[in-house]
């Protein structure tokens, strides 16, 4: 199912020679809300809906109309998105992605937002489908309270970490160590990670890095090199990644956005993407582990 409806957007995307119809974080939120055993976020499917859909407005319009250069455009679009996550009632941290990856690969076209909507809302009918033949059970949701002075502490570790790694991401070319996908899997990690998760660190970059690497290189296998249509490259490895998550039981949804940004990003870039990502998870783990050292450190004072 999941690698259905990926296939069937790149299929579009090639039919109609507009590669912004691609969004990459449909992986995670089909990864997420229909693949894991549980939902992955505290999200009911109306806002997700309106918080993915609204993200991806808000990203197209800070890309075409925000001014100044990309670093400025792409920290503002980041620190806007974590604030209005904050506020969301919610733990979809996916919808950071909807605003930020518009603006990172300077989208323009209104096709990048109807294909956000559009996906989403088939993933949300998918889920309601499964629910309806029994083979997800209805959970129930509450709203989130408001962010307190922990969470806002976080976000400005997180933003101030971003500021760094946008730095060599926007003037040294090396772009996707600031991959949306991982900026998501850096909000998830340190609002939620400890060092009693099954997520160990050293999973967890293996297993962001390994998605990047296995998008890049069905790409480059199949696309690049043989000449075969990038719908299968990006099945292939949709395929690759969902067998990852299935084996390891560790149903990490940035996993799948990280593998499927690999078909959306231009050729030049391939070669290089798995190390980078690599590069930028590197970082955000560490920060993760560092924040739950403090909170451990202030909790016991």
């Amino acid at each position: 199912m999941t690698v259905a409806v990926i296939a069937a957007m790149c299929m579009i995307s090639e039919l109609l020679h507009d590669s912004e119809i691609i969004f990459p974080e449909i992986a995670a939120l089909a990864i997420g809300y229909l693949c894991a055993p549980e939902r992955a976020w505290q999200v009911n499917s109306r806002r997700m809906a309106a918080l993915i859909g609204g993200g991806a407005l808000l990203g197209l319009l800070i890309s075409l109309w925000f001014p100044g250069g990309l670093y400025g455009k792409v920290l503002f679009a980041y620190v806007i998105a974590q604030i209005l996550y904050l506020f969301s009632g919610t733990t979809l941290a996916p919808m950071i992605s909807a605003v930020v990856l518009p603006v990172l690969i300077g989208t323009r076209a209104l096709s990048y937002l109807i294909s956000a909507v559009a996906l989403t809302l088939l993933i949300i009918s998918l889920r309601r489908l499964l629910e309806k033949k029994g083979y997800r059970r209805r959970e129930a949701f509450r709203v989130l309270p408001g962010p307190g002075k922990m969470r806002w502490k976080d976000m400005l570790i997180r933003t101030a970490v971003a500021a760094v790694l946008l730095a060599p991401a926007v003037f040294a070319g090396w772009r996707y160590i600031a991959a949306p996908p991982l900026l998501v899997a850096f909000t998830e990690l340190s609002e939620h990670w400890t060092f009693e998760s099954p997520l160990k660190p050293w999973r967890v970059i293996a297993l962001l890095t390994g998605g990047a690497a296995i998008g890049a290189g069905a790409r480059f296998l199949l696309t690049m090199t043989l000449g075969l249509p990038l719908t299968l490259s990006a099945a292939a490895a949709s395929v690759l990644i969902l067998l990852v998550l299935f084996r390891t039981r560790l149903f990490m949804p940035p996993a799948g956005a990280i593998t499927l940004l690999a078909m959306l990003i231009p050729e030049t870039a391939v070669y290089l993407y798995p190390l980078q990502a690599g590069a930028g998870i590197c970082v955000y783990m560490f920060t993760s582990v560092l924040m739950e050292m403090q909170r451990r450190l202030e909790n016991s004072q």
